[in-house]
């Protein structure tokens, strides 16, 4: 039998009375016929990404669910978002003015993260404290068109009260600094580098492969169903759950989500009154990220939801009188050397008293030497608690921890590349990562 000629979309002519919607499927349609993917024109190139290299290439995906996509790419003014740029200023919002809002807690978990070892001196009350202090904790105000998240704790590499705003009408995200007196925007695929270096390059963004599941489930009394998500950086497992009059407010909350693995915002994964309950990433190389909601609370437009802002603009994206600065934004978030998340104080109370060890050849008086062996920042714990960040082939010493011996381990930010937690001495040495050894 001889195969048809699949039709050339360059053939037909566009009607102009044509919906957005199918003048969307047509385009996604056409993506399916040449393999490509479409490229707006307000989309800046990609910067090239510390991690593309290390990435396979992507996978292929089957269209589906063309009606849905339609409908979460269509934006409150009925045409296609567009995407941010991190050089170019916003105008003012206007739009923000939406009656219900939720507010939502979430935290991000590693799952392999270890314990201190067996000593008498070891004090897990300070330690359980120092925990909680650098918990990944979320704070979420999320409406039907708008959604704000504020990241609490020292445990990140933005500083604690930085927030991260988004709009139903542009992909991407606005990064807003504490105090909301200046922010930067952020196009899709940036969350990676900015989460996990401080950095805003922004990845390349490949088709998601979706896989709806049987299986239900109950997270925090909401009903739950399941998603497999696969990019080339990582399969992810989606528990999506419904919230009254939220519409689409919780589309953001997944495209946030979806930004940290590569996926288009546009892909499918919510429906509108949706949003995702739980996640849990499985990168491609090794290591594992989870996303879990720990609290919802319905909120009224009368609700004042913060000491700064207030209703109806207080999820306005850019903020009310903010001021884009990209540049000083960018400088700020540099890692250099060794930045703890900890005081020397905190990192005392980790013990009772010194412990006993023995004396590490060419070891520092006191403190710990901690070399970086990558090209990445790292992440380091000690005893199970996020202690500090170390820059790219750093060498530089952490004061404060007691003499003894701790269980040290790094990962970067987002939970790739775990080292296998070690016993270090203090005074002593750790190394972070395992060297390079890819020629240049």
């Amino acid at each position: 039998m001889r195969a048809s000629r699949l039709p050339n979309l360059a053939e037909f002519r566009i009607s102009p009375s044509l919906s957005s919607a199918g003048r969307l499927i047509l385009l996604v349609l056409g993506v399916a016929c040449t393999g490509q993917e479409p490229k707006g024109e307000n989309t800046p190139d990609a910067t090239p990404s510390p991690q593309a290299s290390a990435i396979p290439a992507p996978l292929a995906i089957v269209p589906t669910a063309l009606a849905s996509l339609a409908q979460v790419a269509t934006s409150e003014s009925g045409s296609t978002p567009s995407g941010f740029r991190g050089d170019v200023p916003l105008g003012a919002d206007v739009s923000a003015r939406d009656p219900v809002v939720y507010t939502l807690s979430a935290v991000l978990k590693y799952g392999d993260v270890s314990g201190p070892p067996r000593a008498p001196e070891v004090n897990a009350v300070a330690l359980e404290g120092a925990r909680k202090k650098t918990e990944l904790r979320l704070a979420i105000d999320v409406s039907a068109s708008r959604m704000r998240t504020v990241v609490l704790g020292s445990g990140w590499l933005l500083p604690p009260e930085s927030e991260l705003r988004a709009r139903s009408d542009r992909y991407g995200h606005v990064l807003v600094w504490p105090g909301v007196a200046t922010y930067r925007p952020l196009a899709p695929g940036t969350l990676r580098a900015l989460l996990g270096e401080g950095r805003f390059d922004v990845a390349p963004i490949t088709f998601a492969d979706l896989s709806p599941k049987d299986e239900a489930g109950k997270r925090i009394g909401i009903r739950t169903r399941k998603v497999d998500v696969v990019t080339r950086a990582a399969k992810a497992t989606f528990e999506i759950g419904r919230l009254s009059d939220l519409d689409g407010g919780g589309i953001l909350l997944c495209r946030m989500l979806l930004d940290l693995i590569n996926a288009p915002p546009s892909t499918p994964l919510c429906a509108d009154a949706e949003l995702p309950v739980r996640a849990e990433f499985r990168w491609t190389g090794r290591g594992q990220l989870g996303f879990e909601l720990t609290g919802v609370l319905k909120r009224e437009k009368s609700d004042k939801l913060d000491k700064s802002d207030s209703a109806p603009n207080s999820l306005s994206v850019p903020p009310a009188d903010a001021t884009f600065a990209p540049s000083s934004v960018a400088a700020a978030l540099v890692v250099n050397g060794l930045h703890t998340a900890l005081t020397a104080l905190e990192l005392a109370s980790f013990r009772t008293g010194p412990g006993d060890v023995q004396t590490v050849p060419r070891a520092p008086s006191d403190g710990l030497i901690v070399v970086n062996a990558t090209d990445q920042v790292r992440l380091m714990h000690i005893d199970g608690v996020t202690v500090a960040w170390s820059a790219p082939r750093a060498k530089t010493t952490m004061h404060g921890l007691p003499k003894g011996r701790y269980t040290a381990q790094s990962r970067t930010f987002l939970g790739e590349a775990p080292d296998s937690p070690t016993t270090s001495p203090v005074p002593g040495q750790v190394q972070l990562g395992v060297p390079d050894t890819r020629v240049r």
